[in-house]
């Protein structure tokens, strides 16, 4: 409630009118009552056919009038959440896109797409119908204050009846909050086990996994759709006791008030119009409870997603080095998973001077991506810095760091967008004569010539779907749109066929000519001859770092054994 009520005051003059809105809209509601009551009274008992005419025309102006202020009242109501809805899509997307690696790899897909389709939820618990209905409630008094001046004893049976309905409504919300964190957290392992079973398809496939499976997915569903049953036999109780209540407020207003036209304390028109005021203000509470219940969802999503977004973001107003050349400086690195029993890797210290080949090398999980991400500034290390010209990595702003950087990850995933988006995603400025250059130089052309639709050709599934060496071809493009100081090369050889690895030791010879930064995850001897520095993860925990060329004029400077030394 709060939500809503922080929606209608950022726009406080809209709140006015739609407040004033309801008020002509409830206050024209008691029409249809007192035609009722006139007709039966006046022209029934006087049979003048000018009284009829006359209510019937007053009649169709009040509901004419309460039409017209039923539509401008959703109008201002919907225009209330447009802002509102924006700023919620904006930040939560924003979140995804800007949140830390460290804490969002924490956060299981399923969750992330749980939260994602949670904004729907949401924008549908603050709608424009919701809004109406809460305002509505109050003027529930209206309605019965109109029955009190019929019957009174008329009026506390509706009261009873409006409290037995809320009070029902506000047990079957909590029974709903209980049911739904069930079936959403049954629903995040269901679509995490769903994600798993789709891309490990030839897993599944290759290794019989499929009776497995069938069992996993059988004891989900018989869960999932136990908990729904549970949550309709919820909801089919509480709509009956509210028609229960309903009925039983009839029965009792036309037994009391039948007892009292007969007294003659009251007249036949007004035991009528006193239903249909009773009716009227039931109704509304029931619906007030109904999006009562539907913003308690929607509160609950809420919470959610305010936590989600309190993820501390990737910095987009740090420093900006002018004139920056690629160098970097490790000093005292080190970094642990969380959970982990002991560090990847602690006490790295090297000092990487702008054109330098540094390869990083190691067994399987000794930590090579590791370093990597924790270059690009992906995650943060658990101690030590890493320092670009001068600076912490991590007081820079990521977008101009990432335009630094030309990046070729060992596994590439791509946005389901067209292959030129793709390309030019951290250079969407490129020019078409550069953008033919990369996909030449990256090897792709040939694909795209065979392709109809060329650079607009639509990647889909991330990538999944295309060919390893096009996925590889297709990121080394991706990576060569950035005319940055630094490359970063994660197993540059995996994936590629000969005309592949012809290409990537063009690029890479032609980077070394240009004075590139180039730190290199390989295990290639022949790239480890050319290296500056080889840093060998494989050693624990603190890294061997290696300088072969320095080493190597050492070793032809010292005399042989069988020179004398003068």
């Amino acid at each position: 409630m709060k939500e809503l009520l922080r929606r209608l005051s950022l726009h406080p003059f809209l709140a006015f009118e739609i407040c004033l809105a309801s008020l002509f809209i409830n206050i024209l509601s008691l029409a249809s009552p007192i035609f009722v009551i006139q007709v039966l009274n006046r022209y029934v008992g006087y049979g003048f056919d000018g009284t009829l005419i006359t209510l019937t025309t007053g009649m169709l102006i009040a509901g004419a009038l309460n039409h017209a202020f039923t539509l401008v009242r959703v109008r201002l109501a919907s225009a209330v959440n447009v802002g509102p809805d924006r700023m919620l899509s904006e930040t939560v997307l924003g979140c995804l896109a800007r949140a830390k690696m460290s804490t969002l790899g924490r956060v299981p897909p399923a969750r992330i797409h749980e939260l994602m389709g949670g904004i729907q939820v949401v924008q549908s618990g603050y709608d424009a119908s919701v809004i109406c209905s809460v305002l509505d409630m109050p003027f529930f008094i209206l309605f019965v204050g109109a029955t009190f001046f019929l019957s009174p004893i008329l009026a506390l049976i509706t009261l009873l009846a409006i409290g037995c309905s809320v009070l029902a409504g506000w047990l079957n919300i909590r029974r709903g909050k209980r049911m739904n964190d069930f079936m959403r957290n049954e629903s995040v392992v269901h679509r995490g086990n769903l994600a798993n079973a789709i891309s490990g398809a030839d897993t599944v496939r290759a290794f019989g996994g499929c009776g497995f499976l069938t069992g996993v997915f059988q004891t989900q569903m018989d869960k999932l759709q136990q908990i729904k049953r549970d949550m309709v036999q919820s909801g089919t109780r509480g709509q009956a006791v509210l028609q229960s209540i309903a009925m039983l407020l009839r029965v009792m207003v036309y037994a009391v008030g039948a007892r009292e036209v007969v007294a003659g304390s009251m007249s036949t028109g007004g035991l009528i119009g006193a239903s249909i005021l009773s009716g009227k203000a039931l109704a509304v509470s029931a619906s007030f409870m109904k999006s009562r219940a539907m913003i308690a969802q929607a509160g609950q999503i809420m919470g959610s997603l305010q936590e989600f977004v309190r993820q501390p973001l990737e910095s987009e107003t740090g420093t900006e080095l002018k004139g920056y050349t690629g160098g970097i400086e490790i000093k005292d690195l080190g970094f642990a998973y969380p959970g982990s029993t002991g560090p990847l890797f602690e006490g790295l210290d090297v000092n990487i001077e702008p054109g330098n080949i540094v390869v990083i090398t190691g067994h399987n999980g000794a930590g090579k991506t590791s370093l990597v991400r924790l270059l690009l500034g992906l995650i943060d290390p658990g101690r030590g810095q890493i320092l670009a010209g001068g600076v912490d990595i991590r007081q820079l702003a990521a977008p101009w760091w990432r335009k630094q950087v030309m990046y070729l990850p060992q596994e590439p995933t791509f946005l389901n967008a067209t292959i030129r988006e793709n390309i030019c995603l951290n250079n969407p400025e490129m020019d078409k004569d550069r953008l033919d250059r990369v996909v030449e130089i990256a090897g792709l052309k040939k694909y795209l010539d065979t392709s109809v639709q060329g650079l607009e050709a639509q990647v889909a599934n991330g990538g999944a779907e295309l060919a390893v060496g096009i996925r590889r071809r297709l990121a080394l493009a991706r990576a060569l749109s950035v005319q940055g100081s630094v490359a970063v090369l994660d197993e540059p050889s995996e994936g590629f066929d000969i005309e592949g690895l012809r290409a990537m030791d063009m690029i890479i010879q032609s980077m070394v000519k240009a004075k590139k930064t180039m730190i290199i995850v390989s295990q290639d001897m022949r790239l480890m001859q050319r290296a500056d520095i080889i840093i060998d993860l494989g050693n624990k925990p603190k890294p061997n770092v290696l300088f072969p060329q320095k080493d190597a004029e050492a070793k032809d400077t010292q005399p042989s054994k069988n020179e004398s030394v003068q």
